[in-house]
């Protein structure tokens, strides 16, 4: 496995001094049995994270998009792995220990969305001064 940060299979969301990093256990086409997956590993005492397209606000439940993944903590993942395996989840994709997981997100707003808000708060300056004087 790759260090952190090097857009590999640790979780871009915990920071890189954290001292055990999630890293992707599977991914799961239904979100029901995503969370069956959760709840399993924490009956365990293994903690998880779920992340999919279908947990938001605007739950899409077909297709790749229904697609949910499993995270765990590295010093886990040996036994979250072998716990899976015994049960019965559905349709489950384990990752492969050398499988690139999803690039982080680069967490600054494009330049464009930048320039767009400056130009709406120009113009709300604007129509405010025209409007006073």
């Amino acid at each position: 496995m790759g260090p952190l940060g090097d857009g590999g299979r640790y979780d871009p969301g915990v920071p890189a001094t954290d001292s055990d990093p999630f890293v992707l256990l599977a991914t799961l086409s239904d979100p029901s049995a995503a969370d069956l997956c959760a709840a399993l590993l924490r009956s365990e005492g293994i903690d998880s994270r779920l992340r999919g397209e279908s947990l938001g606000p605007y739950r899409l439940t077909i297709g790749e998009m229904a697609a949910t993944q499993v995270w765990v903590p590295l010093s886990r993942l040996g036994d979250a792995r072998s716990l899976v395996l015994e049960e019965s989840l559905g349709e489950i994709k384990l990752a492969d220990p050398g499988e690139p997981g999803p690039a982080p997100s680069d967490a600054r707003p494009p330049a464009l969305a930048l320039l767009l808000a400056a130009v709406l708060a120009g113009l709300a300056v604007w129509l405010l001064l025209t409007r006073v004087l």
